[in-house]
């Protein structure tokens, strides 16, 4: 008779107490620090943050994913590779799920497990693994990466080696230069045509690039009927043929457009339609953040080259999500179903004890709301043919109606025959101070200015410097209206 009067006088101090605790963020409020301060411009402080991360056993993925990237927004290139390349053991041991940390999932909450990359996520490992060797200078170690593309997706499907719900167009597409800057010509058209197969059964416009190397190469190998039908198709009247000997260069770049969009938990908790007890349902949403740049224009030596969306992060997170949201709900209700069968037994033997099992289960029913956070919305890509030698290029980021947000600028040695892949990272805000001064003569030798968003060489660049004022003396608009993409 005590314990139910104890129990009947702690309800209304439980139920109050677990409407506080289900208001408050769980684990995405790490990863929204970690993202915070990448807006702000401050990857040394994202790194930081992202320490609460490196001893939980359930989030090591995440951790090695994360620091990887937030090192190669600061240039450290080879710390990042480090960092990815540890990435890829911890993600090949999660294969598959322990036993125990399935039924947790099913059980107890969908957080309750570790965090194993989603597909796409996968593949971008490699995606900017790859980058790095490039921007290194490590063309060998690029193509080990395209290769494991190609075996990851074969793994997957081992008849078309394609990516079930997207995600593969890009990594297919870098292969594909990654194989031609190599000379590997029959390899790079094949990439190249897996990435075109890829982006029309994800109903993505294709690349003007892909385009045209797809007809460079069909052309180069003497397949005529594929090159016309390919320039039928894309309505190419000219194009610059594949030579081995040539004397010029190319500059290829791949720009980071913005912020991957965050996870965050929709839930709501109901009491029982009949029983003194509660019910959770709660599931993970996208929330996306457009980013305000609309394109970019590279331009080197007399001519110019505007850059194609090559990658939608933020689509492909959608897809994977919109696929994973039937089997979540059917776990929800499988867990509420096995809460309640569990409360009505204890409360036959200890009111108390069942309250406390029910409230306690309900608060830890968290939606997984983990995603590799510090991933750009979207890559831009853009390919010059540069005379070889000393070239000045200059890259213009375009905002609404094609207006310039800001320039790039600078000067890179290439040698004939060479193809450079360089980055730049763009995340809604603008560059200060004086660009063209501070550029390194040495492409490899980018990296990102923190708080900005394009990589310049800079380690502490801006740091206590009024943004309005910087962009008013470069004659730039300093608070741009952010336009979301259009679908």
């Amino acid at each position: 008779m005590l314990v139910r009067v104890m129990a009947r006088a702690a309800r209304p101090a439980l139920l109050g107490a677990l409407v506080l605790v289900t208001g408050c963020a769980s684990q995405g409020a790490l990863l929204d620090r970690v993202d915070d301060d990448v807006q702000r411009g401050q990857p040394g402080r994202a790194l930081e943050s992202l320490e609460a991360l490196s001893d939980s056993r359930r989030n090591q993925s995440l951790y090695w994913l994360n620091r990887g990237m937030l090192l190669r927004m600061q240039g450290d290139l080879d710390g990042s590779i480090a960092a990815f390349e540890r990435a890829k053991s911890v993600v090949g041991q999660l294969q598959p799920l322990s036993v125990s940390e399935t039924l947790a999932a099913w059980a107890v909450a969908e957080d309750s497990g570790s965090y194993v990359p989603p597909t796409h996520e996968h593949l971008l490992l490699h995606v900017y693994q790859a980058l790095n060797f490039l921007e290194r200078g490590d063309l060998d170690a690029a193509r080990v990466e395209a290769l494991q593309i190609d075996l990851g997706l074969r793994r997957i499907d081992p008849v078309n080696g394609q990516a079930p719900r997207g995600g593969d167009a890009f990594p297919r597409y870098l292969s594909g230069i990654i194989f031609e800057a190599s000379a590997d010509w029959s390899d790079a058209l094949i990439a190249y045509r897996k990435a075109l197969q890829a982006y029309d059964r994800q109903d993505k416009p294709v690349p003007r690039d892909l385009q045209t190397s797809l007809v460079r190469l069909t052309d180069y190998l003497d397949l005529a009927d594929e090159r016309d039908a390919f320039l039928q198709r894309f309505g190419i009247e000219a194009w610059e043929p594949l030579d081995p000997n040539r004397r010029d260069a190319t500059l290829v770049l791949v720009l980071h457009d913005g912020q991957a969009p965050r996870l965050r938990e929709e839930g709501v908790v109901l009491p029982h339609p009949s029983e003194n007890r509660l019910l959770r349902v709660s599931l993970p949403a996208l929330q996306p953040r457009p980013s305000s740049l609309s394109g970019a224009r590279l331009r080197a030596a007399g001519r110019e080259a505007d850059a194609d969306v090559a990658e939608h992060v933020a689509g492909n997170a959608d897809l994977w999500l919109s696929s994973l949201l039937p089997g979540l709900t059917a776990r929800v209700v499988s867990r509420n179903v096995a809460r309640d069968v569990a409360t009505r037994r204890l409360e036959q033997e200890n009111e108390l004890l069942a309250l406390v099992f029910n409230v306690a289960g309900t608060i830890a029913d968290n939606a997984d709301v983990r995603s590799w956070r510090s991933l750009p919305d979207r890559l831009l890509i853009t390919r010059l043919t540069v005379p070889a030698g000393p070239t000045d290029w200059q890259l213009e980021v375009l905002g609404r109606g094609g207006a310039v947000l800001d320039v790039l600028d600078g000067t890179v040695s290439l040698r004939p025959g060479e193809t450079r892949v360089f980055g730049a990272h763009w995340i809604n805000r603008f560059i200060t101070g004086s660009v063209a001064d501070a550029l390194p003569e040495h492409l490899l030798e980018i990296q990102q200015m923190p708080g900005i968003g394009a990589e310049v060489g800079l380690t502490d660049a801006g740091a206590g410097v009024n943004l309005d004022a910087a962009a008013r003396r470069r004659g730039l608009d300093p608070d741009p209206e952010i336009v979301p993409e259009a679908e």
